[in-house]
């Protein structure tokens, strides 16, 4: 059983670390709960019954035959630990951070350890557990995603994703980081500018199905800037969906009170759809434009493994389509970074920068989490025993 804390980003991410954990240790199912942010009558089990369904996350998925990791040892190495008998009767509990996992490079979990041993099969679960995610949540709100794809036009265009995590006045730990946009303005008017020049130099890729930009952000004027700034230039389209935003200046931080249940889940679920955690993972590329858990869960796992998947396919004459990026846009918007391989954009070592090459580039921080290693390659001692608590 997993409780998450935190904004949705950083829930997921921790998420993902359960759910490998519950692979290696052949435990077939994950619980996810919520802190009851919601009041009133709300449970641990309230957000994520609202957001997904009831009931529990599967690990053993059968129907996935030779690539179920679960099932299939061979797929990647494996390190020596088992649960006895007993063990194996009992409740695991993690609250937000799972014992043993770590999001930062070196001397947690050096590049090579990626390359060699496949992060014990981390990747290939992440997208396990977010495409299980991203289904339960399609399945339970249909009919606004359907509402969105169709006013949007979603399937006729080549979609990027932009996220732009502007901040709309939150204080606290946001403004500690100094994660927000400085010159708001100028940084709209910079990325339309690259992504007009983008199109242009490749237009080849945009024939069929014309570049459309999808927006999620926390700032309602951001959209405003965004389509003045294209009407000007080259009208790309930038779309969102019919999320309501809060009076600019207030925040729109996970633990926003609420007095009125409806009203919370409701904000839990324009955060999802509406933020693009859903939508994001159907783009065909991804843009942060500021650092941010959000779009490192869901979305970079989909776009990597898009891009994988493209990758082993063979296009016909013809039919050539734009390539899967995860892209980092730069500090003052006139560059991007793209990496279409998870060990390209751990390294920052990108597939393709646009833009102008000397511009700063934006400040990064991994959020994805890894079994942590010591020095000789043994999985830390908190990731054994000591750290779980079992009922």
């Amino acid at each position: 059983m997993y409780r998450a804390m935190n904004g949705l980003g950083h829930q997921l991410t921790r998420l993902s670390a359960a759910y490998h954990f519950a692979m290696l240790y052949q435990i077939p199912r994950v619980w996810p709960t919520h802190n009851p942010y919601c009041g009133g009558n709300s449970t641990i089990f309230t957000i994520y019954d609202y957001l997904i369904g009831e009931g529990q996350l599967m690990v053993d998925i059968p129907f996935f035959g030779d690539n179920n990791l679960y099932r299939n040892p061979n797929l990647f190495p494996r390190p020596n630990i088992t649960l006895d008998h007993q063990d194996q009767q009992r409740v695991i509990h993690f609250s937000n951070e799972v014992q043993g996992y770590g999001h930062a490079r070196g001397r947690l979990w050096p590049i090579e350890y990626l390359k060699k041993g496949n992060a014990l099969g981390k990747e290939v679960t992440d997208y396990q557990l977010y495409h299980q995610l991203m289904l339960l949540f399609e399945h339970k709100h249909k009919a606004r995603i359907q509402k969105v794809l169709e006013a949007t036009r979603f399937n006729e265009h080549t979609v990027f994703g932009l996220h732009i995590r502007a901040g709309n006045g939150e204080t606290g730990d946001f403004a500690r980081k100094g994660r927000g946009m400085k010159d708001l303005d100028g940084w709209v008017a910079r990325v339309v500018l690259l992504l007009c020049d983008y199109e242009q130099k490749h237009s080849h890729y945009f024939t069929k199905k014309p570049l459309m930009v999808y927006v999620g952000t926390d700032t309602g004027s951001v959209m405003h800037k965004l389509r003045a700034a294209s009407n000007k230039t080259c009208e790309i389209p930038f779309v969102s969906s019919d999320q309501t935003f809060v009076e600019e200046g207030k925040s729109v931080t996970w633990n926003l009170g609420y007095d009125d249940l409806d009203k919370c889940l409701k904000g839990w679920e324009d955060m999802f759809l509406d933020m693009n955690m859903y939508l994001f993972t159907r783009c065909n590329s991804v843009m942060a434009g500021t650092y941010s858990s959000f779009t490192q869960s869901a979305p970079l796992s989909f776009i990597m493994h898009k891009a994988k998947r493209q990758q082993l396919q063979q296009q016909g004459e013809g039919d050539e389509q734009h390539p899967h990026y995860f892209c980092d846009d730069g500090v003052d918007g006139n560059r991007m970074d793209c990496a279409s391989t998870l060990i390209e954009w751990l390294n920052q070592t990108t597939s393709m920068t646009w833009g102008v090459l000397n511009a700063t580039k934006q400040r990064m921080k991994h959020e994805i989490m890894f079994p942590v290693l010591e020095g000789g390659g043994a999985i830390a001692q908190a990731f054994g025993r000591a750290g779980i608590k079992m009922d």
